[in-house]
């Protein structure tokens, strides 16, 4: 699906692959001369990891271009570097996309994990990555976007280990062109304990950080982190509830900030809705170089009303504030369901975060169900949302609404075009928008 208008941000609330093979035939050897047009990267990729109902990742990748594109898809063993196959993927038409399950890649070895660095030549790509485990009441799905670009220096507000039966690893891949050395700096909430790890990565290739293995990193607290690296990185993470003690596995994924493209716009957080007390937490990380307080500016979904929160002192440089929307800022003093001018009230909001440069997670919660995303600061007035389903799998099945927030846009127009074919489904029109104010879009 194609999004043009100003500057939006938009939230997707459900993802899920087709878990079919591509009609794209895939041909051995990777040799398109010239320079590639995108470059997508892919931290974490795996295949059957931990066993035949272990982790699989399914990913897509559209063309959102204008032309014919052919797709170079090289995955890298993390356990020594080493390429294990190269895929070409010639054809892929504009508006259309390519799936790969790698449990059906039989060049692939079981109970693997890889990084991926997809190369497109005559048009622009970009990808979006599902993570899946298990099966029935034990089953869990994450989701993570493929990144084109990297920093030297990232942010990751949530990092946990051994907390309410949450812990957190996350994967660190290098998009330069030499060999990187990162330095991931943790420091829990409360400012009592810090640790320092260090990584050395080659080009495309991926580093796994598991807190719950690292001696060094404080159990039973959660953590601000932050990786300075001397080639640019993306980072995944991966927060985990799913003991086998858990009665309801649950997980979320996000990809880590730019310490140097702090978010503003988060399209979505709740309190209390759906039936199921589902409740969004927010956590926000100071990625500047002085202590600032953040104020969150709360706008009811589909309402009018608002309230504006601030962080009852200000956040050092690195360090992570917390808020829970059922309380008042102070984190203790509870808040009436109607909420207040500084109280959020029961329901579905935009937030949009100011008081200084800030990496801003929203974790979106019930007690059997998870999910997470990083606030954004859209420079760009089209977007490209790589699946989105309606009743994929009957009447019952995935659908993905859409959380649109306006940075300054006062329409936008959605373009939906069909996996099968490519061919152009619907253009809708959605009018309206307010800065810093989300619509809802349900397929």
């Amino acid at each position: 699906m194609r999004l043009a208008a100003a500057t939006l941000a938009i939230a997707l609330l459900w993802t899920l692959v087709p878990l079919a093979p591509s009609a794209i035939a895939i041909a051995a050897g990777c040799d398109t001369p010239g320079t590639p047009t995108t470059t997508v990267y892919l931290p974490n990729i795996t295949k059957t990891l931990g066993g035949p109902g272990g982790w699989v990742t399914p990913f897509i990748v559209q063309n959102v271009g204008t032309a014919a594109a052919t797709l170079e898809v090289s995955f890298y063993r993390f356990s020594d570097g080493s390429l294990v196959t190269c895929r070409k993927v010639t054809g892929l038409a504009p508006g259309t996309s390519f799936a790969d399950v790698p449990n059906n890649d039989t060049d692939l070895p079981a109970d693997s994990q890889f990084a991926v660095v997809v190369r497109s030549f005559g048009s622009q790509v970009v990808s979006v990555v599902n993570e899946h485990q298990g099966a029935g009441e034990r089953a869990e799905a994450l989701s993570y976007v493929g990144l084109t670009t990297g920093a030297t220096k990232v942010a990751l507000p949530y990092v946990a280990k051994a907390v309410g039966g949450w812990v957190t690893t996350f994967i660190i891949q290098n998009l330069g062109t030499a060999t990187a050395t990162a330095t991931v700096a943790f420091t829990s909430y409360d400012g009592t304990k810090t640790a320092t790890l260090t990584r050395t990565i080659g080009p495309g290739r991926s580093q796994v950080v598991d807190a719950t293995v690292e001696a060094a990193v404080a159990a039973g607290l959660e953590h601000s982190v932050l990786v300075t690296s001397t080639q640019p990185v993306a980072v995944v993470v991966n927060a985990h509830n799913d003991a086998p003690t858990a009665l309801r596995p649950m997980g979320f994924s996000y990809n880590a900030v730019d310490a140097g493209r702090p978010g503003t716009y988060a399209p979505y957080a709740s309190r209390n809705t759906d039936g199921v007390a589902r409740t969004s937490r927010i956590i926000v990380q100071n990625t500047g170089t002085a202590d600032a307080t953040p104020v969150l500016t709360f706008r009811r979904i589909g309402q009018t009303g608002s309230a504006a929160v601030t962080a009852p002192s200000p956040v050092k440089p690195g360090r992570s504030w917390s808020f829970d929307p059922r309380f008042q800022a102070d984190g203790t003093t509870a808040c009436a369901a109607a909420g207040g001018p500084t109280c959020v009230a029961e329901g579905e909001h935009s937030v949009v975060v100011s008081g200084g440069t800030f990496a801003t997670l929203v974790i979106v919660s019930s007690p059997a169900t998870a999910m997470g995303y990083t606030a954004g600061s859209p420079t760009t007035q089209r977007m490209y949302l790589a699946n989105v389903t309606r009743t994929l799998g009957g009447a019952t099945g995935w659908t993905t609404p859409l959380l649109i927030q306006s940075a300054g846009a006062t329409s936008a127009t959605l373009r939906w075009y069909r996996f099968a074919d490519g061919g152009l489904a619907v253009t809708q029109h959605v009018p309206g928008l307010t800065s810093g104010a989300t619509v809802r879009v349900d397929p």
